[in-house]
C-alpha cells in the first residue's frame, strides 16, 4: 500500500483574488482574528479596500473599544458602519465618552450629519430614507441634536451635488410646514435626476386619483414616466389609475399589459427555513408578534399599508438574521417605529415604542434595533405589500364598500401566517379578490379583466386560495401564554367602520371545491394534482422547497430530543406550538363506512381538523407503493363505527371534494394517513402522534362516505406548553401499548 502523503498545496497557494472572494462579507470580528492568524491574510486584510467595504457588523454597536474598526469600514464606503456610526452619534448612544464634551450636540450633529450625507451619497438606486431618523416632531426646549443634523445636511444639499440630500432635507422641511422651500429643494434633486424628487412632485400636484379631465392626461403620462424610472409608488399608483380606466392616452392592451409585469415580477419572500434548523423561532411566535403590532396600528391609527409595511420589514430581517425569541418583540415595534415614520404623518416615538413593550425594553435598545435594521437591510425600508397590490384591485373587483372592507380583512388575516411568505404578495392579494367574491357568491369568481390585468387565472391562484380558506378561515386562532386567543384582526373588522366583515359566514371546503371547479384531488407522493373541470391536470406541491413530510418528521424528531427553552424579556413564554400546532381531543371522533372495513377519524381541536387512518392492508387494497390514495364523494355522508388503526404510519395531506350538497359545518377539512401495517393496540399512540414516517407507502383507490363529527373548541393549558402535553401523552400511551 502507499504510505499517504499530505498534500503540499495549501490555502496560501490560492491567488490573492480568490482569497478576497471567500473572505468577502465575513464579520469584522472574525475577519480580524483571522488577521492574526498568518502575515499573508494581515497583509490582504490591511491591503484590500473590498473587505472593508462589505464587512458585516451586525450585532455589534460603535463603541471606544471599537470606534477605530468602524471608522476603518465607513472610510472606505461601508453602508453598515456608516449608519450605525450616523444614528449612534444622533443619539448619543455608545460613543459619548468619545467627544469633547459628553454633551456637544453640536459635534454630535455634525458628525451625525457627515454619516447621513456619506450613505445617501453610495447607496445608489435605494431611496433617500435618512431623513426619517431626524423627522419631526423636534424637543421643543433647549438644543436639539435632529435640528443641527439637519441644518447641516441643508449645507450639504447646497454645496453637494448629491440629490438624495436634496430629498432628505425637502422631505423635513415638508413636515415643518415649508412648502414652499420644500419645493425648491425637490427641483434641485429632480435637475440632478432623481425619480423620488420626481413623484413626490407629481404628488403634491396631484394629491389623489381623482384627475381634472384636461389634466387627466398629462398627469398619467408623467407618471408613468416616473414608474419607467422604477420608482415603486410611483409604480403601484400608475396601476391603480389603470384600473380606474384612466390609460393616460395609451390602449388598454398597452396599461394592461404593463399591470402584468408589475404582477409578475413580484416574487415571495420565502423566509419559512428560519423555522427550521438551529433556529428556535416558530410560526406561533410569529403569529403572536403579528396580531400584537395589528393591535399596536389600532391604538396609534395606522394606516394598513403601515402596518403591512412594518411587518414586511421583521419578515425581511428574519430571512437574513438570527433573532433570538427575546429579542422578537424588540424587532417588531422597531420596524413599526421605522414604518411609521417613513409612511406615516403620526409616528410612534421610540420612547413610546419602549413604553409598549411594558418597559421590557429600554430607549436604547429601541434606537440600536432601528439603526440594526437598517443597516442590515441596507436603507431599504419600502418593499411592494399585499396590501399594495389589494388597492390596485379594488376596483376591478366589482364590489361594493363592505365587499373591498373583506378583501382587506382576509388580506389582513394572511399577514398573520408565517406559511404565506411561499407566495407573492401580488399572488396573495389576488387570492384575497378570488377568495372574497367567492363568500360573498358575487357571480364569476375571477373575471376575465381580472385575469387580463393581472396575468393570473383562476387556477393559477387555486392553491394560494386553498391554503388561506385553510389558514385564515378554517384553523382556531393562536393561544398565548396567558390563554388569551388572539383575535386582534378578528376584533377589528367586527366594528361598524368596517361593516362587520369578520362576522361573514365562511363557506366550507367542499363548497370552495365545488365553486372553483376541482373535481378532484389526486395525493401521489408529495405531490397534490387539481383537476378542474375541462381543464388538463394542474400539479400542485404543497412545499417550494423539501417536501411537507420530510421537514415535519425532521422537526418532530427534533422536539423529541430538545427541551423547552425558558424565555427572558419577551411577551411569548409559554403556550408555545409547533409548526404543525397538533393537538387532540379525544372525546370527539367519527369514523368512516366502508364495504371492506371501518377507519376511525379523530378531530384536531387545534387545527379543526380530522385526522382519518387509511391502511392499505386494512382497505384490503394493492400493495403499499403503488400509489397515492383517489378518492371521490358521490354520496351524502353516514356515520359508521370506528374498528381500524395503525402504529407505523405517515402520512400525506390532501383535499377532496363533493359533488353533493355541503356538509353541515364549514370547516372540514381531512388528512388521509396510509400505513403498511394495523394493530388495535397502538390506536391511541398512532393518533396522538401527527409526526409521520420517512417511508411513505401508499394505498389503494376507495371510495368513502364520511360524516366529520362536531369540532371541538381549543382548550390551552396554563401549567405547561402543549407539545409537552402531546410528548408526556405519547410516551404513556406506548408504553401501555407494550404491556
Amino acid at each position: 500500500m502507499r504510505p499517504r502523503t499530505r498534500s503540499s498545496v495549501t490555502i496560501w497557494h490560492l491567488p490573492d483574488e480568490l482569497l478576497v472572494h471567500i473572505l468577502k462579507g465575513m464579520h469584522i470580528r472574525d475577519l480580524l482574528t483571522l488577521k492574526q492568524t498568518h502575515p499573508r491574510f494581515q497583509q490582504i486584510v490591511d491591503s484590500n479596500q473590498y473587505l472593508w467595504t462589505f464587512a458585516s457588523f451586525f450585532d455589534s454597536w460603535p463603541s471606544l473599544a471599537n470606534l477605530a474598526h468602524y471608522n476603518s469600514a465607513a472610510k472606505h464606503g461601508n453602508l453598515e458602519a456608516l449608519i450605525k456610526l450616523g444614528v449612534a452619534y444622533l443619539y448619543n448612544e455608545g460613543l459619548s465618552s468619545t467627544l469633547e464634551e459628553d454633551k456637544d450636540i453640536a459635534v454630535s450633529g455634525r458628525l451625525a450629519a457627515e454619516y447621513f450625507c456619506k450613505v445617501e451619497e453610495i447607496s445608489g438606486s435605494i431611496a433617500p430614507f435618512t431623513w426619517l431618523f431626524i423627522r419631526p416632531p423636534w424637543s421643543a426646549s433647549g438644543a436639539c441634536c435632529k435640528a443641527c443634523v439637519f441644518e447641516t445636511m441643508k449645507t450639504h444639499a447646497d454645496k453637494n451635488p448629491s440629490r438624495d440630500i436634496a430629498v432628505c432635507v425637502a422631505q423635513t422641511l415638508s413636515l415643518l410646514g415649508q412648502e414652499n422651500e420644500a419645493c425648491g429643494y425637490l427641483e434641485k434633486a429632480i435637475e440632478r435626476g432623481s425619480d423620488k424628487a420626481m413623484f413626490l412632485q407629481w404628488l403634491r400636484k396631484h394629491p389623489t386619483s381623482e384627475f381634472e379631465k384636461a389634466k387627466e392626461v398629462e398627469a398619467i403620462r408623467q407618471l408613468r414616466s416616473i414608474a419607467n424610472a422604477g420608482n415603486l409608488e410611483a409604480r403601484m399608483i400608475l396601476c391603480h389609475c389603470y384600473s380606474l380606466r384612466q390609460f393616460g392616452g395609451i390602449a388598454q392592451t398597452q396599461a394592461f399589459s404593463f399591470s402584468q409585469e408589475v404582477f409578475q415580477s413580484s416574487s415571495p419572500l420565502g423566509f419559512l427555513h428560519i423555522f427550521s434548523g438551529i433556529r428556535d423561532l416558530t410560526p406561533s411566535m410569529r403569529y403572536i408578534l403579528v396580531d400584537w403590532l395589528v393591535e399596536v396600528a389600532c391604538m396609534k391609527n395606522f394606516s394598513t399599508l403601515t402596518l403591512h409595511n412594518a411587518v414586511s420589514i421583521v419578515d425581511h430581517f428574519l430571512a437574513v438574521r438570527d433573532v433570538p425569541r427575546s429579542k422578537l418583540q424588540l424587532l417588531g415595534v422597531s420596524a413599526m417605529v421605522i414604518s411609521s415614520r417613513y409612511l406615516g404623518t403620526d409616528i410612534v416615538t421610540i420612547r413610546e415604542a419602549a413604553w409598549l413593550t411594558d418597559n421590557t425594553y429600554k430607549y436604547e435598545d429601541v434606537v440600536r434595533m432601528m439603526g440594526e435594521i437598517i443597516a442590515t437591510l441596507g436603507g431599504k425600508v419600502r418593499f411592494p405589500t399585499s396590501s399594495d397590490f389589494v388597492r390596485v384591485l379594488a376596483p376591478l373587483a366589482q364590489l361594493e364598500e363592505r365587499g373591498v372592507c373583506l378583501i382587506e380583512y382576509v388580506c389582513e388575516l394572511s399577514i398573520l401566517q408565517a406559511e404565506m411568505a411561499q407566495y407573492s404578495p401580488a399572488e396573495i392579494a389576488a387570492s384575497c379578490v378570488l377568495l372574497s367574491r367567492l363568500l360573498l357568491k358575487a357571480g364569476c369568481p375571477w373575471t376575465s379583466v381580472l385575469e387580463e390585468f393581472t396575468g393570473f387565472s383562476s387556477e393559477d391562484l387555486s392553491r394560494c386560495t386553498f391554503h388561506m380558506h385553510e389558514k385564515c378561515f378554517l384553523e382556531g386562532s393562536v393561544v398565548d401564554h396567558r390563554s388569551v386567543t388572539l383575535r386582534a384582526v378578528k376584533q377589528r373588522y367586527s366594528d361598524d367602520r368596517f361593516h362587520r366583515v369578520a362576522e361573514i359566514e365562511i363557506i366550507s371546503y367542499e363548497e370552495l371545491c365545488t365553486m372553483l371547479g376541482v373535481t378532484d384531488h389526486i395525493l401521489q407522493g408529495a405531490d397534490i394534482k387539481l383537476k378542474f373541470r375541462n381543464t388538463d391536470e394542474l400539479i400542485v406541491s404543497p412545499s417550494r422547497g423539501r417536501s411537507r413530510r420530510y421537514r415535519r418528521t425532521v422537526q418532530a424528531l427534533k422536539r423529541e430530543e430538545a427541551s423547552t427553552p425558558p424565555l427572558e424579556l419577551s411577551g411569548y413564554e409559554g403556550d408555545h406550538e409547533d409548526e404543525s400546532g397538533v393537538s387532540f381531543d379525544h372525546s370527539d371522533s367519527c369514523s368512516i363506512k366502508s364495504e371492506d372495513v371501518d377507519s376511525e377519524v379523530r378531530m384536531d381541536a387545534d387545527t379543526d381538523t380530522p385526522l382519518m387512518c387509511l391502511s392499505a392492508s386494512c382497505l384490503g387494497g394493492p400493495h403499499p407503493g403503488a400509489g397515492g390514495i383517489h378518492i371521490s364523494f358521490t354520496s351524502p355522508p353516514i356515520v359508521p363505527a370506528s374498528n381500524c388503526s395503525c402504529s407505523v404510519s405517515s402520512f400525506s395531506s390532501g383535499v377532496c371534494s363533493l359533488n353533493s350538497p355541503s356538509s353541515s359545518s364549514p370547516e372540514r377539512r381531512v388528512k388521509y394517513f396510509r400505513s403498511s401495517t394495523c394493530d388495535k393496540s397502538s390506536v391511541n399512540f398512532f393518533l396522538e402522534d401527527s409526526s409521520p414516517s420517512e417511508e411513505d407507502s401508499g394505498a389503494g383507490v376507495v371510495n368513502e362516505e364520511i360524516k366529520i363529527g362536531r369540532k371541538t373548541p381549543r382548550t390551552p393549558t396554563k401549567m405547561t406548553s402543549p407539545n409537552a402535553l402531546r410528548r408526556k401523552s405519547r410516551k404513556r400511551n406506548l408504553s401501555q401499548s407494550i404491556s
